[in-house]
């Protein structure tokens, strides 16, 4: 049976936003592991690449809650493809989520480490790919591009993101260009991911001023 835990990452605007517990992993740029710093869940244990965790906010009240894998409204995928959060801390358990490095080297996952993100859920076939989170289109009515699924693992196509410690509690997480394209760019050429509310929807997770 697959262990879960918590992260913690901050929003946009710098409140604490996720957090990861033993159900759930994250992502960071390729530094040398002697240099790099393990990136830790809600209980201090290091995340385990082979685990799933689930990202969840550190707020209180509606700023608080889990991410999850929901509908998009009006979206003609044949599965649930959209990132939101529950507008709660005491709402429902998000979905769990693993972190995917970009190769295969050992255990641990460390800040600002290349990641992809893939929900950890039981899917049929056809669903499979509508589990792997990406970066969408730019939405002028937003200006925004939101994150959905339906993307890929390991391909120079492949949304990569990395988790990095925030000034206070928990992790911000980043949209980064990915070891394929950019080996060594640092985190100042990625995008910090926030949130924003859509057609009354709880908070989609996204990324601003993106085009």
């Amino acid at each position: 049976m697959t262990k879960c835990s918590s992260l913690l990452l901050l929003s946009l605007c710098l409140l604490p936003f996720v957090a990861f517990s033993s159900t759930f992993t994250s992502q960071n740029p390729i530094d040398l592991p002697t240099a790099s710093k393990l990136v830790l869940d809600a209980t201090g244990k290091a995340l385990d690449p082979r685990a799933s965790y689930r990202i969840g906010s550190i707020g209180w009240g509606a700023a608080g809650g889990d991410v999850y894998l929901g509908r998009t409204p009006n979206s003609t995928a044949p599965c649930p493809n959209g990132v939101y959060r529950y507008n709660s801390d005491v709402g429902p358990t998000g979905t769990p989520v693993r972190f995917v490095k970009s190769d295969h080297s050992g255990p641990g996952i460390f800040e600002k480490q290349d990641l992809n993100i893939q929900f950890d859920i039981p899917t049929s076939r056809l669903c499979v790919t509508y589990t792997i989170w990406k970066v969408g289109d730019y939405d002028a009515s937003l200006g925004a591009r939101l994150l959905e699924t339906g993307g890929t693992l390991r391909q120079q196509d492949s949304s990569w993101f990395k988790i990095v410690k925030a000034s206070g509690r928990g992790y911000n997480l980043f949209y980064c260009p990915g070891p394929l394209a950019c080996p060594s760019c640092p985190v100042d050429q990625c995008q910090a991911v926030g949130e924003v509310i859509q057609n009354a929807f709880p908070f989609v997770v996204k990324l601003p001023n993106s085009t």
